[in-house]
């Protein structure tokens, strides 16, 4: 079994220094060296394109990671495991998804954790384990398995993971895909979606910060709102698909 691990850093990648939690600048995975002790039939082959926090990652970065996956010949590999910050966890497996999920004959799983290893508590080796065992299974697409808080594997399909906001647990926007305990107990179909045929391989979507995306909330002050630098404006609404329109409208007709 010859698996591709693309490392980008993240709380899955760092380790307390003594002061705070940082990525470990030498490089190692202890996710991956903890796997690697009990399942020597393994092979991984190591990239590190990006070695981060994922609340600082950067439309560049976004590029640089999916450079990084154009780059390799992916039919070498039984699957890829990306290894990424929970902050970005939602964002990165949608673009990963959209680009990949259903353009190649591989399994592809994002894997993040909600606390370093060494904690206890801590989610991100059953996260990595569980990827494995679905790389072996064959399952086709791109997913994210994440352990919530109730004890659960969950196995999400990658473009529809949502935010997690407040919470360390993560959850689907048409639910989750399946759940695991040793098996894999399908919930739903799965659902995959990928950018337009346009974008080939000598051409893949890029990434850019000159977007402004506004989320709604009650006595949103338009006013205190600037657009300099950015080339769209991207609003999103309330659940119900309502907002306050009358100030919405009236901001986007000063831009012109």
């Amino acid at each position: 079994m010859n698996i591709l691990i693309i490392a980008t850093g993240g709380t899955i990648g760092s380790s307390f220094d003594g002061e705070c939690v940082n990525v470990r600048t030498d490089g190692r995975s202890e996710v991956i060296d903890r796997y690697l002790s009990t399942h020597p039939d393994i092979r991984f082959d190591i990239r590190h394109p990006l070695n981060i926090l994922s609340e600082r990652i950067t439309a560049d970065d976004f590029n640089a990671l999916a450079k990084a996956l154009y780059e390799v010949e992916l039919s070498a590999y039984d699957g890829v495991i990306l290894t990424l910050g929970s902050d970005s966890l939602a964002y990165i497996s949608s673009f990963v998804g959209l680009l990949f999920g259903n353009k190649h004959d591989i399994p592809i799983m994002l894997v993040a954790a909600n606390k370093i290893l060494s904690a206890p508590d801590s989610n991100g080796y059953e996260n990595f384990c569980c990827a494995v065992e679905l790389i072996k299974r064959g399952t086709l697409g791109a997913y994210v398995p994440y352990r919530n808080s109730d004890g659960v594997m969950y196995v999400h399909t990658a473009t529809d993971l949502r935010q997690a906001d407040l919470s360390e647990d993560f959850y689907s926007l048409h639910g989750a895909y399946a759940t695991y305990d040793g098996t894999l107990h399908p919930l739903r179909s799965p659902i995959f979606h990928t950018v337009p045929d346009c974008f080939s391989a000598d051409d893949p979507p890029k990434i850019s910060d000159n977007v402004l995306l506004l989320h709604p909330y009650p006595m949103q002050d338009y006013s205190a709102l600037s657009t300099c630098g950015k080339k769209a404006v991207l609003h999103t609404l309330y659940h119900s698909a309502t907002l306050d329109s009358a100030s919405a409208l009236a901001f986007l007709d000063s831009l012109g």
